[in-house]
């Protein structure tokens, strides 16, 4: 990769200038090993996609993250960074730049904030021919010619609200798996106390109604059903292999109330405690 740059500046007439959105600089480099930018601040906001090859980017006082392939590096207005290439594998890099009253709000509405640093698998084709469309556009002379660039920035903007919006499900799903996993995990090694939904809650730091509504949905089961149907497979091996009374048996797994254990045990096996013991029974002694 021959190092390289083609970048076009843009600065709007006046009366542009409180244009809602409106493309300022956008370019396209093939770097060298020793690619530094920065430390610095602008007054636009930048989009810098990795097309290639690998780097790292610092924000304010944070460390270096790596970026590479793929990844989009967002750069806000008065944000401190620097973005240098890996010397190993130096990257190549398209940017747009711009500014106007809505590029905040359009931000947010894509899901990127000041926070947010660099989105991951940011870069399709449709995207890199937009790039593309933008750097060419800037680079006629005729200022009407250059409203394509301002058009092409917002079929940017619809291309990367697709992704984000893809990411976040992904995202929300994760959160919600690994929630229903750290709740099975929990009535599963807890089913002997006394649970609550609302001590549940507690533990996996979501609200009930939330948490209510993702288990059922994940399990087909709602949270006091499914620590029935745990507490009760422990009872059905108690039951089996030792000739405890009953009532233990029930404060073995979390029930204090024995009709109620039986009750629920009838629900679930279709037999009563009793006669499940009398079936399956694996033990000749008396434990009691």
């Amino acid at each position: 990769m021959t190092p390289s740059v083609t970048q076009y500046f843009h600065a709007p007439p006046e009366k542009y200038q409180n244009s809602d959105i409106y493309v300022t600089w956008a370019g396209h480099r093939y770097c060298e090993p020793t690619h530094n930018v920065g430390p610095r601040i602008m007054d636009s906001y930048k989009l810098v996609f990795v097309i290639n090859g690998k780097g790292f980017v610092e924000f304010g006082n944070e460390k270096a993250m790596p970026a590479e392939q793929g990844d989009l590096m967002v750069i806000f207005p008065k944000q401190r960074h620097h973005y240098y290439a890996n010397p190993d594998d130096p990257w190549e890099l398209m940017w747009v730049c711009m500014n106007g009253e809505y590029c905040s709000a359009i931000l947010q509405d894509i899901g990127i904030n000041g926070e947010q640093h660099i989105i991951h698998n940011a870069l399709t084709p449709a995207i890199q021919r937009t790039l593309l469309t933008i750097i060419n556009s800037l680079g006629y002379t005729d200022d009407s010619l250059r409203l394509v660039a301002t058009g092409n920035l917002y079929i940017l903007f619809s291309y990367l609200m697709q992704i984000t919006s893809k990411q976040k499900k992904i995202t929300d799903q994760y959160r919600q798996d690994a929630a229903v996993y750290k709740a099975v995990r929990f009535i599963e090694e807890n089913y002997h106390l006394d649970l609550d939904v609302n001590t549940l809650c507690r533990h996996v730091n979501y609200s009930r109604s939330y948490l209510s509504r993702i288990f059922k949905a994940e399990t087909g089961m709602t949270i006091p059903e499914y620590a029935n149907k745990i507490r009760i497979q422990h009872a059905k091996t108690l039951l089996a292999d030792t000739r405890i009374p009953m009532r233990e048996v029930a404060t073995s797994v979390g029930i204090n109330d024995p009709f109620y254990f039986s009750k629920i045990f009838k629900a679930l096996s279709g037999q009563s405690p009793s006669s499940y013991r009398n079936e399956h029974s694996n033990s000749g002694g008396d434990s009691h």
